[in-house]
């Protein structure tokens, strides 16, 4: 569920980092049969359902942790953080990889406006680019919200991360009845000092990560 102008701009920001949020549509509640195993060794994250994919991380990001958690009490979340840092913490670049799914006594889905998708390894991806130039700004807004939960997490394991930053987000819904989707966000340190735009940045956000859907 990520994001309302300020919820996705939060993403870190997440997801969980900018764009409309998904819409909440009514809908008969089915609960998912399927438990979802996800693990992640060396460089690589595999989950088995929802969706089933790999996805494997360049060198350069080190596994900094995963989280669970109940979002807005209406569905629940499951992060994994994979960062490029200074020797001192500092966060310079990060994918941030998000599986969300609503509870069964939430009835509603995910419904998103699409302005831009990706093909990746066969499977389309909505995708969008924004900057935030101020998070804690935007993390005050909604501090229950999944972008400020991955701040927290990743203080707390000792990172550090930019006041500006800039994100490129992919989005997939993964079940039939689009009640559940899988995100991945790809952030970097904002070049404040710099008024050219940064016509690579799409094309850094996927040179750090090898999608196979298994």
């Amino acid at each position: 569920m990520i994001i309302t102008s300020s919820r996705l701009r939060l993403v870190l920001l997440t997801c969980c980092i900018a764009w409309p949020s998904a819409a909440r549509t009514q809908a008969p509640v089915k609960p998912s049969p399927v438990t979802a195993v996800r693990t992640v060794k060396g460089q690589v994250l595999t989950s088995t359902s929802l969706p089933a994919i790999r996805l494997k991380f360049d060198n350069h990001f080190k596994y900094a942790g995963t989280q669970k958690f109940i979002l807005y009490g209406r569905s629940q979340a499951e992060q994994f953080f994979f960062v490029d840092t200074d020797k001192t913490g500092q966060i310079a670049r990060m994918y941030l990889v998000q599986f969300e799914g609503y509870l069964p006594n939430t009835n509603a889905t995910y419904d998103y406006a699409v302005t831009e998708t990706v093909a990746l390894n066969g499977q389309t991806y909505i995708a969008n680019s924004d900057s935030v130039p101020n998070v804690s700004a935007l993390l005050k807004q909604e501090p229950e919200s999944d972008a400020a939960r991955a701040v927290t997490f990743l203080t707390n394991k000792g990172f550090h991360l930019p006041e500006a930053l800039k994100f490129r987000r992919f989005v997939r819904l993964v079940d039939d009845a689009k009640r559940n989707e899988f995100i991945l966000v790809y952030i970097e340190v904002t070049n404040t000092a710099s008024q050219k735009p940064d016509n690579e940045f799409s094309a850094r956000a996927l040179a750090g990560v090898h999608v196979v859907n298994k």
